[in-house]
């Protein structure tokens, strides 16, 4: 996982944490899927193994029951390579066009642009580094709020709801 995702995730982490210390207990959860994308440097166009793994969870999110879903994509350069800011719209626009073609909605669909440096490449198995650069999370849209899905079976939630 990047460190950019790790400090998101320590970040929602903490401010569970804060809110139980706040208020007694917490009765939320975190809900959503990821895709990471790994594309050759200095190129924009998704590979089907892209588009498979960004599939993949969607088809996991769609498994949501009673909400739409929103995508939020994560788009990078790293500073090694040229043209970083065509490189992240490019990218950007490629991942949208994906996930239009899937079915989301395009008001569902928000953008961000990074610059990563090679500290947050990602160290591979065996030893070579990892570049990532598009990351689409998807969560759920709910009318109020999503906190009943913490308990429903057919939800599996990334975290649990912290009771004192």
């Amino acid at each position: 996982m990047s460190k950019t995702l790790r400090a998101r995730g320590n970040a929602v982490v903490a401010a569970l944490a804060m809110s139980v210390s706040l208020y007694g207990s917490a009765g939320a959860c975190t809900i959503g899927e990821e895709a990471e994308i790994e594309l050759p440097f200095n190129t924009t166009a998704l590979t089907s193994a892209n588009k498979h793994a960004i599939t993949i969870a969607l088809i996991e999110a769609k498994k949501w029951p009673d909400v739409q879903i929103q995508a939020v994509i994560m788009a990078g350069a790293y500073t090694a390579e040229r043209n970083m800011d065509q490189l992240k719209e490019g990218r950007a626009k490629n991942v949208k066009a994906y996930l239009q073609e899937l079915g989301i909605s395009s008001e569902n669909i928000l953008i961000e642009k990074h610059t990563f440096t090679d500290e947050m490449a990602v160290k591979r198995p065996d030893g070579t580094l990892g570049y990532r650069q598009v990351f689409v999370e998807f969560t759920p849209i709910c009318k109020g709020s999503c906190a009943w899905m913490c308990d429903d079976p057919r939800v599996t939630p990334h975290s649990r709801v912290i009771n004192p």
